[in-house]
């Protein structure tokens, strides 16, 4: 395990996370396999969630997700779903330019962004787009977009946080190269990239919330083999897709 959550409260919201995304039932074994953690705190963490409702007991030796888990997760997805709300613009930007569509979403804990949805090209010549893959912000369209809509301190911790690009293993440009970068962002409305040397490109525009809180973008990836032949149309219909969801979700999180 690459992350050693060292804290009680790291390894219980650790433990969680595995829970949320694993197997509906699961023993301790599994559980602390998958952890990494030993098995006797892997026990004293679920008897923890056990006590508040988060896990229940399941056959036999087993746990599952508990009810007032699933309550929570309701709770939150009934007052806004950011990849609900965003499939139908990412389904219509697809059928309209052919290019595969994706939804990031921004964590403010980690300064990185996630993958969390992705609407495929129907083209055989396409970027693969892996759900759950993490977007590093200096680099990219996806990475420069967000980064171009943190407040001054947070743009710190990423560029003191983030030294070489993952896809390059370039060094990170001047703090001037890399402000100046994100003010063309801004005044254009949307973030581009270029890479023949790995074919690939795309363009990228933020999603914000109330008081231009970045919440992640909507982003068109594909070969940069085709990046001539994108129009100033699908810049413009990816920044009124972008634009629509930041209305939506600025509503909903106001």
């Amino acid at each position: 395990m690459s992350d050693d959550p060292r804290g009680s409260g790291e390894r219980l919201v650790h433990i969680l996370k595995l829970i949320a995304s694993g197997p509906h039932h699961f023993s301790l074994s599994e559980l602390a396999d998958r952890s990494g953690l030993p098995p006797s705190s892997v026990h004293r963490l679920l008897k923890i969630l056990f006590n508040t409702g988060l896990v229940e007991r399941g056959s036999g030796q087993t746990y599952r997700p508990g009810r007032e888990l699933y309550a929570l997760a309701s709770q939150l997805v009934s007052r806004f779903d950011l990849a609900r709300s965003a499939k139908p613009l990412l389904e219509q930007l697809v059928a309209e330019w052919h290019e595969t569509a994706v939804l990031v979403v921004y964590n403010p804990a980690s300064h990185r962004g996630t993958i969390t949805l992705a609407v495929h090209t129907p083209h055989r010549l396409r970027y693969n787009v892996d759900l759950g893959m993490e977007v590093a912000l200096p680099w990219g369209s996806l990475g420069r977009v967000m980064l171009a809509h943190l407040p001054p301190e947070e743009l710190d911790v990423v560029l003191a946080n983030e030294r070489v690009g993952p896809l390059t293993g370039m060094p990170l440009p001047s703090r001037g190269e890399i402000v100046d970068a994100l003010d063309v962002i801004r005044a254009d409305g949307y973030a581009s990239y270029f890479e023949p040397s790995y074919d690939l490109a795309g363009i990228a525009c933020a999603v914000l919330g109330a008081n231009d809180e970045l919440l992640g973008c909507l982003g068109i990836t594909l070969p940069s083999a085709r990046f001539h032949l994108l129009q100033d149309g699908t810049i413009t219909a990816l920044r009124h897709a972008a634009a629509r969801l930041s209305e939506q979700a600025a509503i909903s999180y106001s």
